[in-house]
């Protein structure tokens, strides 16, 4: 299952809401300064949340919500042993 990072450049957010209506669910209106902009409520989202996300980023009249994939690394059942223990003893 794939899990993605949100990145949301608050500046360049002009606070129309788009994101909220096609994504209620993690995007929502803030008010700071007499000036309501998006938040998103969560930034790092599995491939559940993928598909409404990313239609609130595909949305926005000023394109800033991006998203990216995050690269995990798989290990191995060997890396998961005792692999650095036993080379520690081995060189005693």
């Amino acid at each position: 299952m794939g899990h993605y990072h949100i990145t949301h450049d608050r500046k360049a957010c002009i606070g129309c809401g788009a994101c909220l209506s096609v994504c209620p669910e993690n995007w929502e209106m803030i008010e700071r300064n007499g000036e309501f902009k998006a938040k998103p409520k969560k930034l790092d989202i599995n491939e559940d949340e993928y598909n409404s996300n990313s239609e609130a980023a595909t949305i926005c009249p000023v394109e800033c919500i991006h998203i990216e994939k995050i690269k995990i690394k798989k290990r191995s059942a060997e890396e998961l042993s005792y692999g650095e223990d036993e080379e520690e003893l081995d060189s005693e």
